[in-house]
Parts: C-alpha cells; sequence; structure tokens
C-alpha cells in the first residue's frame, strides 16, 4: 500500500510539473466589423482566390472572415467556397481599387473560434482585372498572429 502511494504521488507531481503552460499569448480580438466602399469610390477590380494554410484549415468554420486590405482600408472580404463533403476551402475575395491604384493588398484572417487575428508575410501588388490564384491553384495564405 505503501509503495502504491508513493508511486501515485510520483506520478501526479511528474504530470503538474511537468506539464507547462503554452508560452505564447495572442491578442484576442472581437468580430472585426469589415466593410467595402462603394463600388463608385473603388470602381476597378482584382480577384483572389486564396486558401488557409494546413494548421488553421483544421480549425476553420464557417463563420471566419478573410479580407483583403490596401492601407487600411478594407477593399474585398472573402466569400467561402467549400466542397460539399468538406475536403477543400477557398475563399474568392474581390479587391476594389482606384484607377491609379500603387499600394499592395495585404490579406488578413479572422477565426472565430480563437477569436485571433493573423495577417499575411506578403502582399500583392493591386493590378486592374488581375487575378491571384486559382480555384484549381488557390494561394495558400502564409499566415501569423498580429
Amino acid at each position: 500500500m505503501k509503495v502504491t502511494r508513493i508511486i501515485f504521488v510520483l506520478s501526479f507531481s511528474l504530470m503538474v510539473f511537468s506539464c507547462s503552460k503554452d508560452k505564447n499569448t495572442f491578442t484576442v480580438y472581437p468580430l472585426p466589423e469589415w466593410s467595402v466602399l462603394e463600388v463608385d469610390t473603388y470602381p476597378n477590380s482584382f480577384t483572389a482566390i486564396v486558401n488557409l494554410p494546413n494548421n488553421l484549415t483544421i480549425y476553420a468554420e464557417d463563420s471566419d472572415l478573410v479580407a483583403a486590405f490596401i492601407g487600411d482600408e478594407c477593399r474585398g472580404i472573402g466569400n467561402l467556397v467549400k466542397s460539399d463533403d468538406g475536403t477543400w476551402r477557398v475563399y474568392i475575395i474581390t479587391v476594389r481599387g482606384s484607377t491609379t491604384e500603387n499600394r499592395d493588398i495585404v490579406f488578413k484572417y479572422y477565426s472565430t473560434r480563437t477569436s485571433y487575428l493573423y495577417q499575411a508575410t506578403t502582399s500583392v501588388a493591386f493590378e486592374i482585372d488581375g487575378t491571384y490564384g486559382t480555384f484549381d491553384e488557390p494561394v495558400t495564405l502564409d499566415l501569423v498572429n498580429i
């Protein structure tokens, strides 16, 4: 009995002291209220077809948001398209811009499950009637917490 008690105490102590808390803490954000200005303001468009990296796809919810920004302005909000069996998901984003647009597009992703906000590490130049990705080969966003 004494040996069993000692083994139990040692096992419990190992479990408690060997499990450390995640040292990475991320800011929790409220659900963004992203909106796009009227078409009259930005009459030109650019189409992006993107998806999430595998490490985020497994936690993705239909209510998650993907948007395109030029500077601080939201210029497009993604529409989720997914297969019936859930094996693939892509976001189609119509990004709005002016005739003289010369700033890059940056993508952001909001996870409703975790309330984390991510931003793509790479940007893409706005090109009138341009495309970024296809249905057959969507661009996988390289996202980091912000």
